[in-house]
C-alpha cells in the first residue's frame, strides 16, 4: 500500500509541477500589467471619481467578493480550471443603465488607458468574461429596457443586456416570440448570445442563426464611439465582424430583432437507436426530408441521458425534435418523422419522458454537473457531413479510458452541428483529471483536422485558433489594431491567447502517460 500511496503522490507531483511551470508565465505577465497598472496612477478611487458624473455610486463596486464573483463565468467547472479568476481579478464594476453612459464610460476608460471586460449574465464559459488583463468590469444587465415593440412589422429593441426570459415574456403579451435563443434561455442575455457564437440554439434549424434575426444594432467602439449597424452597413464594422467575436471590436447597446408569431402546436417526437450511423442519418433526414424544420433537434448518448435524467431509454442512441408550428403542419411533420424512423428501425421513446426533457432542456446541463464533484467539458462546430467521422473518432478514443464520458448535439445553421462533450472527474485524482482534458484535447484537435471547429472560444480556447486558424486570426487581428490599438477592450480573446498550443499538449500528453502507467499497474 506504501508503494501505491508513493506512486500516486508522484503522479499528482509531477502533473501539478508541470502545470505550474505552464502557468508561472502567467503569473509573471500578470505581476507586469500589475506594475504598469501602478505607472498609470489611475487608483480605484480615482476611477470612480472620474465617472461620478455619469454613473451613480450605487452602480459601481470595488467589493472584494463582488469583484472574484464576476471576475469569471458562471459555470459548475471548478475555480482551478480557470487560473485566469484568481490570477486576474478585476479592479472595480461599474453597471451603465443605457448607451449614453456606456459610451462615457468607455470613454474615460480609453482616456486613462483602463482595460474594460464586458459582461452580462456570464454563461458562455471558457472564461469568455474573465477580465484577462484586471481594470474594469462593465456589467451590462442593467442596459436591459425594451424600448420597442411593433406588432405590425413584428420587430423589437430592446437593450443588449436585457434577460432572454424576460423578453420571451413579454413579447408572448404581443403573441409574438424571438426567432433564435440559446437553450441557456432563463439565465442568459440577448447581447452575450450575439458576441458569442449563436448559431445552435433553440429555434435555428426552422428560423436560422441569431444574425439573421438582427436587423440593426448599435455598438459602442473601444473609444467610447457610438455606431448605428445594419445588415446594410458599409463602414469599418460589419454584423458578421461583431457575431461570435467575444466583444473584441466594441460593446453590444441595443439591438433591433425580427420576430415571429406564437404558433398554436408543439409535438415532441423521439427514437431510440442502437446503432450509431442510424441515428445519425435520422437525425440529419430530419433537417433535409421533412419540410418543416425542427424548432429544436438534438442527438444524445445514453449516457448522458442516464446522467441528466432519471429515466432514460434503453438504446444507446436518441434523437429527439421538436416541432413547433400550426397544427397541421405539426401534424404533417410528425408523420414524416415517424416515416423515416421507421425505415431506420427506430424505437419510439415514450412522450412523457419527451415533454420532461423539453420542460428541463434549460438545466440538463446544470443536471449532469450535479453527477461530478469536477466537471469538465468541450463544444466542437461539426459539419453534418463528418458528423459520423467525429462521433467514431469519440468512441474510438473514450474506449481507451475508464473515467465517466457523455455527450450530446444540438442542431445549428444549416448543416451544422454543435456537439458537447462531458468528462466527469474529480481534481483529486490529478492524473484522471488532467487525462480528461487530455481527452477533451485529443478531439479538439481531430475536429480542427478533420475541417470543422471549436463552437464557443472565450480566452482558454483562443490557442487553438492560433494554431489551426492562422489565416482567420490575422484578419480578425487587423480590424482589432485598427479599432483598439491600445487593446483595451475584452483582451486575449481571438487574436492573442494566454497559453501556448506546446505547452498544453506536453501537459496532456505527460498526463495520458501517467493515466496509462497507473492504470496498468494498478488495475
Amino acid at each position: 500500500m506504501g508503494d501505491t500511496k508513493g506512486f500516486r503522490n508522484n503522479c499528482k507531483k509531477v502533473i501539478l509541477n508541470m502545470n505550474e511551470t505552464i502557468d508561472k508565465e502567467i503569473r509573471n505577465e500578470n505581476l507586469n500589467l500589475a506594475s504598469k497598472e501602478v505607472k498609470r496612477k489611475v487608483s480605484k478611487k480615482n476611477f470612480a471619481e472620474a465617472i461620478k458624473e455619469f454613473i451613480s455610486p450605487y452602480h459601481v463596486s470595488t467589493n472584494k467578493y463582488e469583484l472574484e464573483s464576476a471576475s469569471a463565468d458562471l459555470t459548475s467547472l471548478p475555480s482551478y480550471h480557470y487560473k485566469f479568476k484568481k490570477n486576474y481579478l478585476a479592479s472595480i464594476i461599474v453597471r451603465p443603465a443605457d448607451t449614453e453612459s456606456l459610451s462615457l464610460l468607455m470613454k474615460k476608460c480609453w482616456e486613462l488607458s483602463f482595460p474594460m471586460t464586458i459582461r452580462a449574465a456570464g454563461t458562455s464559459c471558457f472564461s469568455s468574461a474573465t477580465p484577462s488583463k484586471g481594470g474594469v468590469i462593465i456589467d451590462m444587465r442593467r442596459i436591459n429596457k425594451i424600448i420597442n415593440i411593433d406588432p405590425e412589422r413584428m420587430t423589437v429593441r430592446v437593450g443588449a443586456g436585457i434577460s432572454w426570459l424576460n423578453l420571451i415574456e413579454r413579447l408572448s403579451d404581443y403573441g409574438l416570440a424571438p426567432k433564435a435563443y440559446p437553450t441557456s434561455f432563463k439565465t442568459s442575455c440577448v447581447g452575450g448570445f450575439i458576441a458569442t457564437p449563436g448559431k445552435a440554439g433553440i429555434g435555428v434549424p426552422k428560423y436560422g442563426t441569431m444574425i439573421d434575426s438582427i436587423l440593426s444594432l448599435i455598438l459602442v467602439r473601444p473609444d467610447g464611439k457610438i455606431e448605428n449597424i445594419t445588415k446594410d452597413s458599409k463602414g469599418e464594422i460589419s454584423l458578421e465582424d461583431i457575431a461570435g467575436t467575444y466583444g473584441i471590436y466594441g460593446v453590444i447597446s441595443e439591438v433591433e430583432l425580427s420576430l415571429t408569431s406564437l404558433q398554436t402546436s408543439l409535438e415532441i417526437v423521439g427514437y431510440g437507436f442502437s446503432s450509431l450511423e442510424k441515428a445519425i442519418n435520422y437525425y440529419k433526414a430530419l433537417m433535409r426530408e421533412v419540410p418543416n424544420k425542427p424548432f429544436f433537434l438534438s442527438i444524445s448518448e445514453r449516457s448522458f441521458e442516464k446522467y441528466s435524467h432519471v429515466n432514460f431509454p434503453e438504446q444507446d442512441w436518441l434523437v429527439w425534435a421538436v416541432y413547433y408550428d400550426n397544427p397541421d403542419n405539426a401534424s404533417r411533420s410528425v408523420s414524416e418523422a415517424e416515416r423515416l424512423a421507421s425505415n431506420l428501425n427506430g424505437v419510439s421513446v415514450d412522450r412523457s419522458y419527451l415533454k420532461e426533457k423539453w420542460r428541463d432542456i434549460s438545466d440538463a446541463e446544470v443536471a449532469i454537473g450535479r453527477t461530478s464533484r469536477n466537471l469538465i467539458f468541450q463544444e466542437y462546430w461539426i459539419s453534418n457531413d463528418r458528423l459520423l467521422l467525429f462521433y467514431e473518432y469519440y468512441l474510438r478514443r473514450s474506449s481507451k479510458y475508464k473515467f465517466p464520458i457523455a455527450t450530446y448535439t444540438i442542431s445549428g445553421q444549416q448543416g451544422w452541428s454543435r456537439v458537447k462533450v462531458f468528462g466527469l472527474s474529480d481534481i483529486a485524482r490529478t492524473a484522471e483529471f488532467f487525462t480528461v482534458k487530455a481527452f477533451l484535447h485529443d478531439l479538439s484537435k481531430q475536429t480542427f483536422k478533420q475541417g470543422d471547429s471549436l463552437y464557443t472560444i472565450g480566452i482558454v480556447n483562443t490557442f487553438y485558433l492560433l494554431k489551426y486558424r492562422s489565416e482567420f486570426v490575422n484578419q480578425r487581428k487587423e480590424l482589432k489594431n485598427k479599432l483598439d490599438p491600445k487593446d483595451l477592450l475584452n483582451s486575449y480573446r481571438i487574436v492573442k491567447a494566454r497559453m501556448k498550443y506546446w505547452r498544453i499538449s506536453l501537459l496532456f500528453t505527460l498526463a495520458k502517460f501517467l493515466y496509462k502507467i497507473f492504470n496498468l499497474r494498478f488495475k
